[in-house]
Protein backbone atom coordinates (compact mmCIF):
# COMPACT_ATOMS: atom_id res chain seq x y z
CA UNK A 1 0.00 0.00 0.00
CA UNK A 2 1.41 3.23 -0.98
CA UNK A 3 1.38 6.49 0.74
CA UNK A 4 -0.90 8.41 -1.93
CA UNK A 5 -3.52 5.54 -1.49
CA UNK A 6 -3.78 5.43 1.94
CA UNK A 7 -4.34 9.16 1.59
CA UNK A 8 -6.78 8.36 -0.94
CA UNK A 9 -8.66 6.02 1.97
CA UNK A 10 -8.31 8.85 4.69
CA UNK A 11 -9.98 11.40 2.38
CA UNK A 12 -13.10 9.17 1.66
CA UNK A 13 -13.84 9.75 5.44
CA UNK A 14 -14.09 12.90 5.63
CA UNK A 15 -13.02 12.84 8.82
CA UNK A 16 -13.80 16.62 9.46
CA UNK A 17 -17.50 15.66 9.56
CA UNK A 18 -16.68 13.88 12.84
CA UNK A 19 -16.36 17.22 14.57
CA UNK A 20 -20.06 17.77 14.61
CA UNK A 21 -20.82 14.54 15.54
CA UNK A 22 -18.63 14.38 18.83
CA UNK A 23 -19.94 17.71 19.58
CA UNK A 24 -23.49 16.73 19.27
CA UNK A 25 -23.27 13.24 21.74
CA UNK A 26 -20.79 15.59 23.97
CA UNK A 27 -24.15 17.81 24.23
CA UNK A 28 -26.15 14.61 25.58
CA UNK A 29 -23.07 13.62 27.92
CA UNK A 30 -22.77 16.56 29.75
CA UNK A 31 -26.68 17.27 29.80
CA UNK A 32 -27.16 13.92 31.26
CA UNK A 33 -24.43 14.59 33.58
CA UNK A 34 -25.26 18.09 34.50
CA UNK A 35 -28.65 16.56 35.45
CA UNK A 36 -27.41 13.44 37.49
CA UNK A 37 -24.81 15.15 39.30
CA UNK A 38 -22.19 12.18 38.29
CA UNK A 39 -19.86 12.06 35.03
CA UNK A 40 -17.86 9.06 34.23
CA UNK A 41 -14.75 10.19 31.72
CA UNK A 42 -14.43 6.01 31.09
CA UNK A 43 -17.97 5.28 29.75
CA UNK A 44 -18.23 8.80 27.74
CA UNK A 45 -15.09 7.47 25.81
CA UNK A 46 -16.41 3.97 25.80
CA UNK A 47 -19.56 5.37 24.14
CA UNK A 48 -18.37 7.84 22.07
CA UNK A 49 -16.00 4.89 20.72
CA UNK A 50 -18.90 3.47 19.24
CA UNK A 51 -20.72 6.29 17.58
CA UNK A 52 -17.29 7.24 16.35
CA UNK A 53 -16.85 4.22 13.55
CA UNK A 54 -20.89 4.19 13.23
CA UNK A 55 -20.39 7.58 11.57
CA UNK A 56 -17.46 7.32 10.19
CA UNK A 57 -19.03 4.50 7.95
CA UNK A 58 -21.40 7.01 6.70
CA UNK A 59 -18.71 8.84 4.47
CA UNK A 60 -17.58 5.56 3.06
CA UNK A 61 -21.43 3.76 2.36
CA UNK A 62 -22.53 7.10 0.75
CA UNK A 63 -19.44 7.67 -1.64
CA UNK A 64 -20.01 3.63 -2.64
CA UNK A 65 -23.79 4.10 -3.29
CA UNK A 66 -23.70 7.97 -5.04
CA UNK A 67 -21.12 6.98 -7.27
CA UNK A 68 -23.15 7.83 -9.92
CA UNK A 69 -24.77 10.77 -8.71
CA UNK A 70 -21.52 11.89 -7.63
CA UNK A 71 -20.68 12.46 -11.16
CA UNK A 72 -22.62 15.30 -12.18
CA UNK A 73 -21.43 17.14 -8.19
CA UNK A 74 -18.46 18.94 -7.86
CA UNK A 75 -17.52 18.41 -3.93
CA UNK A 76 -16.82 20.97 -1.76
CA UNK A 77 -16.00 20.94 2.43
CA UNK A 78 -19.60 20.28 3.46
CA UNK A 79 -21.46 18.58 0.30
CA UNK A 80 -20.58 16.52 -2.85
CA UNK A 81 -19.00 13.59 -1.24
CA UNK A 82 -15.19 13.54 -1.25
CA UNK A 83 -15.22 13.00 -5.10
CA UNK A 84 -12.47 10.40 -4.68
CA UNK A 85 -14.41 7.35 -6.16
CA UNK A 86 -15.30 9.64 -9.10
CA UNK A 87 -11.95 10.03 -10.14
CA UNK A 88 -10.76 6.39 -8.73
CA UNK A 89 -13.62 4.14 -9.34
CA UNK A 90 -11.21 0.97 -8.36
CA UNK A 91 -11.68 2.16 -4.61
CA UNK A 92 -15.37 1.65 -4.94
CA UNK A 93 -15.25 -1.90 -3.26
CA UNK A 94 -12.84 -0.52 -0.93
CA UNK A 95 -15.27 1.91 -0.07
CA UNK A 96 -17.81 -0.31 0.72
CA UNK A 97 -16.37 -3.06 2.55
CA UNK A 98 -14.86 -0.47 5.25
CA UNK A 99 -18.20 0.31 6.00
CA UNK A 100 -19.46 -2.33 6.40
CA UNK A 101 -16.43 -3.26 8.95
CA UNK A 102 -17.02 -0.05 10.81
CA UNK A 103 -20.78 -0.76 10.99
CA UNK A 104 -19.86 -3.96 12.46
CA UNK A 105 -16.85 -2.66 14.94
CA UNK A 106 -19.60 -0.37 16.09
CA UNK A 107 -22.38 -3.14 16.41
CA UNK A 108 -19.36 -5.14 18.53
CA UNK A 109 -17.77 -2.51 20.94
CA UNK A 110 -22.00 -1.75 21.39
CA UNK A 111 -22.82 -5.42 22.19
CA UNK A 112 -19.56 -5.16 25.26
CA UNK A 113 -21.03 -1.90 26.23
CA UNK A 114 -24.17 -3.36 26.88
CA UNK A 115 -23.39 -6.08 28.42
CA UNK A 116 -20.92 -4.57 30.59
CA UNK A 117 -23.31 -1.70 31.97
CA UNK A 118 -27.09 -3.74 31.20
CA UNK A 119 -27.96 -1.60 28.49
CA UNK A 120 -29.67 -3.06 25.97
CA UNK A 121 -31.29 0.45 24.86
CA UNK A 122 -27.99 1.44 24.29
CA UNK A 123 -27.27 -1.38 21.78
CA UNK A 124 -30.96 -0.78 20.44
CA UNK A 125 -30.62 2.54 19.41
CA UNK A 126 -26.56 1.78 18.15
CA UNK A 127 -27.89 -0.94 16.06
CA UNK A 128 -30.94 1.54 14.91
CA UNK A 129 -28.41 4.33 14.19
CA UNK A 130 -26.01 2.16 12.20
CA UNK A 131 -28.96 0.97 9.78
CA UNK A 132 -30.05 4.55 9.37
CA UNK A 133 -26.82 5.75 8.09
CA UNK A 134 -26.26 2.68 6.32
CA UNK A 135 -29.47 3.36 4.19
CA UNK A 136 -29.39 6.64 4.01
CA UNK A 137 -28.10 5.97 0.34
CA UNK A 138 -28.10 2.16 0.12
CA UNK A 139 -30.86 0.11 -1.19
CA UNK A 140 -33.50 -1.00 -1.39
CA UNK A 141 -34.41 2.21 0.85
CA UNK A 142 -32.13 5.05 -0.32
CA UNK A 143 -33.44 7.31 1.90
CA UNK A 144 -32.24 9.96 0.21
CA UNK A 145 -33.46 9.92 -2.92
CA UNK A 146 -37.14 8.81 -1.56
CA UNK A 147 -37.80 12.55 0.12
CA UNK A 148 -36.58 10.65 3.43
CA UNK A 149 -33.10 12.03 3.45
CA UNK A 150 -34.04 14.83 5.66
CA UNK A 151 -36.18 12.95 8.19
CA UNK A 152 -33.44 10.32 8.40
CA UNK A 153 -30.99 13.57 9.53
CA UNK A 154 -33.89 14.49 12.02
CA UNK A 155 -33.80 11.21 13.66
CA UNK A 156 -30.15 11.39 14.00
CA UNK A 157 -30.54 14.74 16.01
CA UNK A 158 -32.00 12.87 18.49
CA UNK A 159 -30.03 9.41 17.92
CA UNK A 160 -26.36 11.22 18.54
CA UNK A 161 -27.21 13.29 21.68
CA UNK A 162 -29.14 10.25 22.57
CA UNK A 163 -26.49 7.84 22.77
CA UNK A 164 -24.42 10.06 24.75
CA UNK A 165 -27.37 11.07 27.08
CA UNK A 166 -27.76 7.43 27.54
CA UNK A 167 -24.07 6.70 28.12
CA UNK A 168 -23.89 8.60 31.36
CA UNK A 169 -27.54 8.50 32.66
CA UNK A 170 -28.03 5.29 31.73
CA UNK A 171 -31.70 6.12 30.30
CA UNK A 172 -34.00 8.26 28.13
CA UNK A 173 -35.96 10.19 29.73
CA UNK A 174 -38.68 12.73 29.26
CA UNK A 175 -36.10 15.74 30.16
CA UNK A 176 -33.68 14.62 27.17
CA UNK A 177 -36.90 14.12 24.93
CA UNK A 178 -37.40 17.52 25.18
CA UNK A 179 -34.33 18.64 24.95
CA UNK A 180 -33.60 16.57 21.29
CA UNK A 181 -36.30 18.38 19.87
CA UNK A 182 -34.11 21.68 18.91
CA UNK A 183 -31.42 19.08 18.44
CA UNK A 184 -33.21 17.40 15.32
CA UNK A 185 -34.60 20.67 14.31
CA UNK A 186 -30.56 22.13 13.49
CA UNK A 187 -30.51 18.60 11.81
CA UNK A 188 -32.97 19.58 9.72
CA UNK A 189 -31.46 23.12 8.90
CA UNK A 190 -27.73 21.18 8.37
CA UNK A 191 -29.23 18.53 5.64
CA UNK A 192 -31.07 21.34 3.93
CA UNK A 193 -27.75 23.57 4.10
CA UNK A 194 -26.07 20.94 2.46
CA UNK A 195 -28.10 20.12 -0.73
CA UNK A 196 -28.11 23.91 -1.41
CA UNK A 197 -24.75 23.51 -3.51
CA UNK A 198 -25.90 20.01 -4.75
CA UNK A 199 -29.31 20.64 -6.12
CA UNK A 200 -28.42 20.50 -10.03
CA UNK A 201 -26.43 17.99 -9.46
CA UNK A 202 -29.19 15.92 -7.24
CA UNK A 203 -31.74 16.46 -9.57
CA UNK A 204 -29.54 15.06 -12.52
CA UNK A 205 -29.40 11.92 -10.25
CA UNK A 206 -32.35 11.41 -9.47
CA UNK A 207 -32.80 12.39 -5.94
CA UNK A 208 -35.41 13.73 -4.50
CA UNK A 209 -34.45 16.03 -1.60
CA UNK A 210 -36.55 18.88 -0.24
CA UNK A 211 -33.90 21.67 -2.20
CA UNK A 212 -34.60 19.32 -5.67
CA UNK A 213 -38.47 19.32 -5.29
CA UNK A 214 -38.96 23.12 -4.13
CA UNK A 215 -36.20 25.70 -4.72
CA UNK A 216 -33.52 27.96 -3.21
CA UNK A 217 -35.54 30.47 -2.26
CA UNK A 218 -38.08 28.10 -0.35
CA UNK A 219 -35.07 25.89 1.08
CA UNK A 220 -33.33 29.37 3.24
CA UNK A 221 -36.81 30.81 3.92
CA UNK A 222 -37.22 26.90 5.50
CA UNK A 223 -33.76 26.87 7.00
CA UNK A 224 -34.43 30.38 8.97
CA UNK A 225 -38.16 28.72 9.86
CA UNK A 226 -36.19 25.58 11.55
CA UNK A 227 -33.72 28.06 13.13
CA UNK A 228 -36.18 30.56 14.88
CA UNK A 229 -37.76 27.47 16.09
CA UNK A 230 -34.86 26.00 17.38
CA UNK A 231 -34.42 28.67 19.21
CA UNK A 232 -38.28 29.19 20.42
CA UNK A 233 -37.49 25.61 22.13
CA UNK A 234 -34.77 26.52 23.89
CA UNK A 235 -36.37 29.83 25.15
CA UNK A 236 -39.57 27.53 26.27
CA UNK A 237 -37.37 25.28 27.89
CA UNK A 238 -35.83 28.09 29.90
CA UNK A 239 -39.37 28.81 30.96
CA UNK A 240 -40.06 26.39 32.56
CA UNK A 241 -39.20 24.38 35.53
CA UNK A 242 -38.04 21.33 34.39
CA UNK A 243 -34.03 22.14 34.27
CA UNK A 244 -33.24 23.95 37.11
CA UNK A 245 -30.05 23.49 36.99
CA UNK A 246 -29.09 24.52 33.83
CA UNK A 247 -29.89 28.22 32.39
CA UNK A 248 -31.63 27.95 29.30
CA UNK A 249 -32.43 31.17 28.97
CA UNK A 250 -28.61 31.36 28.10
CA UNK A 251 -28.45 28.66 25.46
CA UNK A 252 -31.45 30.77 23.76
CA UNK A 253 -29.15 33.73 23.47
CA UNK A 254 -26.41 31.58 21.99
CA UNK A 255 -28.91 29.88 19.45
CA UNK A 256 -29.54 33.12 17.75
CA UNK A 257 -25.81 32.64 16.31
CA UNK A 258 -27.46 30.57 13.59
CA UNK A 259 -30.82 32.65 13.16
CA UNK A 260 -28.66 36.31 12.83
CA UNK A 261 -26.70 34.35 10.12
CA UNK A 262 -29.00 33.61 7.67
CA UNK A 263 -31.13 36.57 8.40
CA UNK A 264 -28.22 38.60 8.14
CA UNK A 265 -27.57 37.31 4.41
CA UNK A 266 -31.19 38.34 3.34
CA UNK A 267 -30.93 41.83 5.17
CA UNK A 268 -27.82 42.73 3.39
CA UNK A 269 -28.85 40.77 -0.11
CA UNK A 270 -25.30 40.08 -0.71
CA UNK A 271 -25.21 37.61 -3.47
CA UNK A 272 -23.46 34.95 -1.69
CA UNK A 273 -22.60 31.51 -3.35
CA UNK A 274 -24.48 28.72 -2.44
CA UNK A 275 -21.00 26.86 -1.18
CA UNK A 276 -20.56 29.67 0.89
CA UNK A 277 -23.92 30.01 1.71
CA UNK A 278 -23.29 26.43 3.01
CA UNK A 279 -20.25 27.43 4.61
CA UNK A 280 -21.64 30.24 6.77
CA UNK A 281 -24.89 28.40 8.22
CA UNK A 282 -23.20 25.02 8.60
CA UNK A 283 -20.18 26.67 11.16
CA UNK A 284 -23.22 28.91 12.73
CA UNK A 285 -24.16 25.86 13.85
CA UNK A 286 -20.88 23.87 14.68
CA UNK A 287 -20.32 27.07 17.03
CA UNK A 288 -23.45 27.16 18.81
CA UNK A 289 -23.31 23.45 19.48
CA UNK A 290 -19.58 24.04 20.90
CA UNK A 291 -20.74 26.89 23.14
CA UNK A 292 -23.41 24.68 24.26
CA UNK A 293 -20.76 22.01 25.31
CA UNK A 294 -18.75 24.73 27.00
CA UNK A 295 -21.43 26.06 28.86
CA UNK A 296 -22.56 22.62 29.99
CA UNK A 297 -19.01 21.55 30.51
CA UNK A 298 -18.73 24.84 33.12
CA UNK A 299 -21.65 23.48 35.11
CA UNK A 300 -20.59 19.82 34.77
CA UNK A 301 -17.06 21.64 36.48
CA UNK A 302 -19.21 23.02 39.49
CA UNK A 303 -21.39 20.65 40.02
CA UNK A 304 -18.28 17.93 40.93
CA UNK A 305 -16.24 20.27 42.54
CA UNK A 306 -19.01 21.07 45.04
Amino acid sequence: MDFSYLVKIIRLGRIHFLTAGFLTFTSGALLAGVLTGQFSLDKFLWGYLVLLPAHLSISYSNDYFDWEADHFIKPNLFSGGSGILVENPELRSTSRNIAVGLILISIFLAILFSILYLSPLFLLLVIFGNLLGWFYSAPPLKLSYRGLGEIAMMISGFIIPGLGYLTIAGLIDLKFIIFSIPSMLYQFVFILSVELPDRKGDKKAGKNTFVVKYNIKTSLLLILLFAILGSVSFLIMGQSNIYPSVNFNLVTLLSLIPVITVIGIYIKKVQFGLVNLTKYIVSSLILLILLIDIYFLTLMANILSI
